[in-house]
């Protein structure tokens, strides 16, 4: 009988160059096998035995490296060769990886079709001779036996092999089982012996089988087996006719294949779950999104597209660990499996950003009603190893076909929308063409911030404050600027919530702080002795930061006097989980703690009392108002008390007129600054006005 070639397996995405390459092993005495992806090449090599694999590097869902690692994971496969097929010359890194993966050689593209047939044939050449020994070694077992008798050999083989193997007559009746078969199905042998065949299937499949013998032989074909208890399990079979005498027989061959088909099921669900959450990864998100669109479109009915952030979780990874921020998104994946359907997609697509498909039409009204819902989902508090933490959804909301035709710009459009509804604090936003525009110009504004430092681009201006008691300046207020290349000069309004969402937070603190100790050390050269007030982000009081360090180095370099530096912290940065031990170790090196912008965040007497700070400035909001006569006088004039007896110091900002700095004179106020006084200045501007002002100290 003659025998077949040998297998090549080809995986590879792309069916191009698999046309390609399979004609240029055509003159090969080789059977090529295509898969188009790594699922399609472990559901391969969990059929049959390749001599070779030819595996494509890139490849979407699982790239060439991940599937040689799970092909090397099976004991059938852990031998086969695989030459990894990639555009890339080989770095130390790639090598490694690839080696490490399962890789025996790399065929570099464009590929050389002399080559490729030359490393082919090498290996195939190698299979060969290997099934050529294997078979010399089962000729010579088959010899051995010969010399025993015939029936009682045979009688053991059958006692003895792994596969179930069950013998029907020409009318389909059972005439023998050998002991797997007979373990397999729970059956005593007499007990099935006169059954039909078709007994050992499930119930509902036994039509399909009830003429075995009309199907190929040597095929194995999956199906459930059926236990003599009624239950079930995965089960593959093979028949063969022999001839005993003028008599034909059925032989099945049956086997369990339930922990195969796990496995296999087990790598697929590997390859399409998040392995924290277990939710749909990105890869079955979109494929999931593209059957929903592709319905939508042969219905003509809507579908929306959710892209959801967690607020505040970066501060759970920052001060509880990622530890407690893994077993937080957790818990958000189980509330959002409890809130939605189960025909509802629900995908983490990576860090704390999750997307939600729901099932069915959905328009604009329903998908806003089911954002609220989410948001309500994530309201109440997360209890993580007995801490309780809070954290808000935020939602990005793209809905086909008007905000998008294709997966890929629904999931772009909901994500740029969710950035809006984090930075308006919304809790969810509808995406349109404006936010488009503002994303690509936030993008573009990130992208020079990384240079800004590096360029010299910052600027300080500096504010003058003035003390009531005694008429003069005491100290300015370093306000940052950024001098762009293109759009000139910007206010940090415009680019510091972008550098506080990253990592340029610390270079661009640690910038602010040295440029200012620096002037100040230029003024106190020049013989003009002022305090340094620098503004600090709430970004900036988590150990990671290290700003009391910083703070240390700069001042020590300068030769600052702990007092003559003021660090200003708006109210909410107070409620970092940090701020008391870092504003401890501040105010213990002697520097100045003011809380910015009193009187519209969160503080509370409880804070002023435990908190090292020593004082006060009133948000321009109450200051400006003072000369209308409204309410907002009596704030003023109670903060100024209440800081008082708690024996803080009180500045107010945005003085703009006289009546205003004369009722902050008489409701006992310490210093002022604003326009009516003086703007902001460029350090040489402002000591230029400092020998011409009335409030200039006397020399």
């Amino acid at each position: 009988m003659a025998r077949l070639p040998p297998a090549v397996l080809l995986v590879n995405d792309r069916e191009g160059q698999r046309v390609a390459i399979r004609s240029m092993l055509a003159s090969l005495c080789v059977v090529v096998v295509e898969a188009d992806s790594g699922r399609a090449a472990l559901r391969a090599v969990s059929r049959q035995t390749f001599a070779l694999i030819l595996m494509d590097v890139r490849m979407p869902s699982m790239d060439g490296y991940e599937t040689a690692k799970l092909i090397r994971q099976r004991r059938e496969s852990s031998r086969t060769p695989i030459i990894f097929i990639t555009a890339h010359a080989r770095g130390d890194t790639q090598t490694s990886t690839a080696y490490d993966s399962g890789a025996v050689d790399f065929i570099f593209t464009p590929v050389v079709p002399g080559d490729l047939r030359a490393k082919v044939s090498v290996f195939v050449d190698l299979f060969l001779q290997s099934e050529e020994l294997q078979r010399s070694l089962d000729s010579i077992t088959t010899l051995n036996a010969a010399l025993r008798d015939l029936q009682a050999t045979t009688q053991a083989v059958l006692d003895n092999v792994a596969d179930g193997i069950v013998t029907a007559g020409e009318g389909g009746l059972i005439e023998s089982l050998n002991p797997s078969a007979r373990a397999l199905f729970g059956y005593r042998e007499q007990e099935a012996i006169g059954r039909p065949l078709t007994v050992m299937i499930a119930p509902a499949l036994r039509e399909e089988f009830r003429d075995l013998a009309s199907t190929p032989q040597n095929t194995a074909t999956e199906t459930l087996g059926c236990r003599q208890d009624g239950s079930t399990f995965t089960m593959e079979v093979e028949h063969g006719e022999i001839r005993r005498g003028d008599r034909s027989l059925t032989l099945a061959f049956v086997r369990d294949i339930s922990e195969r088909k796990a496995y296999t099921e087990g790598l697929e669900h590997q390859a399409l779950h998040d392995g924290l959450t277990g939710l749909a990864n990105r890869t079955l998100f979109t494929e999931h999104v593209l059957h929903a669109l592709a319905s939508a479109k042969r219905s003509d009915e809507s579908r929306a597209v959710f892209v959801m952030d967690l607020d505040g979780f970066k501060r759970v990874n920052d001060t509880l660990g990622h530890d407690h921020g893994d077993l937080l998104l957790q818990q958000v994946g189980k509330r959002l499996v409890a809130a939605l359907r189960e025909a509802d997609t629900i995908a983490r697509l990576g860090g704390d950003e999750f997307a939600i498909l729901p099932g069915g039409s959905t328009d604009l009204a329903s998908a806003a009603a089911l954002a609220w819902k989410l948001q309500q989902t994530c309201e109440p508090g997360f209890v993580v190893n007995d801490e309780v933490v809070h954290v808000a959804a935020s939602i990005g909301i793209a809905v086909f076909p008007e905000h998008g035709r294709t997966t890929a710009e629904l999931l772009r459009h909901a994500d740029a929308a969710m950035y809006v509804a984090k930075r308006s604090g919304g809790g969810h936003a509808v995406w349109d063409a404006a936010q488009q525009t503002q994303a690509e110009h936030q993008l573009e504004l990130l992208r020079d911030l990384r240079q800004c430092v590096a360029r010299e681009e910052l600027v300080l201006h500096y504010q003058p404050k003035i003390d009531l008691g005694t008429g003069e300046i005491s100290g300015v207020e370093a306000l940052l600027r950024w001098q762009h290349p293109l759009k000139g000069l910007l206010s940090p309004a415009s680019f510091m919530p972008e550098v506080e969402r990253t990592e340029l937070i610390a270079p661009v603190t640690r910038w602010v702080l040295n440029e200012a100790l620096r002037q100040q050390r230029i003024w106190i050269d020049q013989g003009v002795d002022l305090t340094m007030a620098v503004n600090i982000s709430a970004h900036s009081l988590r150990h990671t930061n290290g700003l009391p360090d910083t703070v240390a180095e700069l001042t020590d370099i300068w030769g600052t006097a702990p007092d003559r530096l003021i660090l200003e912290l708006t109210e909410g940065a107070l409620i970092e989980a940090a701020a008391p031990e870092i504003l401890g170790r501040l105010h213990d090196m002697g520097e100045i703690m003011s809380i910015d912008d009193f009187g519209t965040g969160y503080s509370s007497l409880a804070y002023l009392q435990r908190l090292p700070v020593d004082e006060l400035k009133i948000d321009r909001s109450f200051v400006t108002s003072l000369a209308a006569g409204t309410d907002d006088a009596v704030i003023v004039r109670s903060t100024i008390d209440l800081a008082h007896n708690l024996g803080l110091t009180v500045v107010a900002e945005g003085v703009e007129d006289k009546i205003a700095m004369d009722l902050l004179v008489a409701y006992g106020c310490d210093s002022v600054q604003g326009y009516h006084l003086s703007r902001p200045y460029a350090a040489e501007d402002l000591t230029a006005w400092l020998t011409e002002s009335p409030y200039a100290a006397p020399a």
